[in-house]
């Protein structure tokens, strides 16, 4: 294969993007590119932890920096004159290796499109990738955080803890969980929990909703407004089949990471082009490459490739071993 230097330049960058933007104005095309990954949202709103590129010299060059910060020391004790101070939060910087790397390749040939339609073309091919692979790396995290799970320490009311996993029964689904499901936060010392469901609550959540204006409807929506919720009936529930999960997360307690290493505009090499993109789901921008080649008529193939490369992480420092700040709830009952 050959290569047309320049061809791919920040001008005709510029001008797919554009065309995506164009696309993804149409409500009706959007649809096909729209991504479900409501599971990345829930973990991003419970993420303190801050992420930077790994300056370890002796880890690949993937690698990232996670520092996370804990408040565990301190304790109530008998007073001491002119005793002041006493433990430090504690602040951990850990190094991690990001394992999750996944792409997608996609070719063009002009020799199938007018002039005036190839870089749409491109355009709808590029929103495809980043759709794939925004949903195929959130059903890696629904993986990841059913195996990062705790045990719960609240051995008494709807559930039957089993291992890592707590079962409640079908029946009680409803509205009066979002009580137990306050008092496992508690007893477990979760700090600003944060509930995510696959179907698990959906329907009865969304009934409740729509009965708050009713006299008699008020209760449950009171109950359910108590609980910060996210729903990802797509990808938690494919992971998990035929379990339907649902999950409490601590503030804290996970951290999602990436890392491209292209540079920011397209940089022209003997075999192919390089440069980095932004997804517009995910907070990560991705690895693309870029080469062409001859083909009908003297014309020209062009082939890309958009490279993930992330992962997700549980806080590994908690002031507890076996609290992990991950809960895992099942609908059925204990085997």
């Amino acid at each position: 294969m050959s290569t047309t230097a320049g061809y791919f330049d920040e001008t005709i960058l510029n001008n797919i993007r554009r065309r995506a933007s164009e696309i993804m104005f149409d409500d009706r095309i959007k649809q096909q590119f729209d991504a479900r990954y409501d599971i990345l949202k829930a973990v991003q709103a419970v993420q303190t932890a801050n992420v930077y590129p790994s300056i370890a010299r002796n880890k690949k060059v993937v690698d990232v920096d996670v520092i996370w910060e804990n408040v565990c020391g301190s304790e109530v004790e008998a007073n001491t004159t002119c005793e002041i101070g006493g433990d430090k939060s504690s602040t951990n910087l850990k190094n991690y290796e990001l394992t999750y790397e996944y792409a997608v390749n996609f070719s063009a040939d002009e020799a199938d499109f007018d002039d005036n339609e190839f870089e749409m073309a491109i355009a709808k091919q590029f929103l495809k990738a980043d759709k794939d692979l925004t949903e195929h790396f959130a059903q890696y995290c629904a993986a990841q955080i059913d195996s990062f799970s705790g045990w719960n320490v609240l051995t008494t009311g709807k559930g039957t803890v089993s291992g890592a996993d707590t079962y409640i029964p079908a029946a009680y689904w409803n509205a009066s969980l979002a009580a137990y499901f306050n008092r496992v936060a508690i007893m477990n010392k979760f700090t600003s929990p944060i509930m995510l469901s696959g179907n698990n609550l959906y329907e009865s959540m969304w009934v409740a909703k729509a009965n708050a204006a009713n006299a008699n409807g008020k209760g449950d929506a009171i109950m359910y407004g108590d609980m910060n919720m996210y729903f990802d009936m797509f990808n938690i529930d494919t992971v998990n089949s035929p379990d339907l999960k649902t999950y409490l997360l601590s503030m804290g307690s996970l951290a999602l990471a990436s890392r491209a290493l292209n540079p920011e505009r397209p940089e022209v090499l003997m075999e192919h082009t390089r440069y980095k993109m932004s997804s517009r789901y995910l907070p990560f921008e991705y690895d693309v490459f870029y080469k062409n080649s001859c083909t009908t008529n003297d014309r020209t193939q062009h082939d890309f490739k958009v490279k993930l490369v992330a992962d997700i992480f549980i806080n590994p420092t908690g002031c507890d071993d076996n609290n992990t700040g991950v809960l895992s709830f099942v609908c059925g009952e204990a085997p």
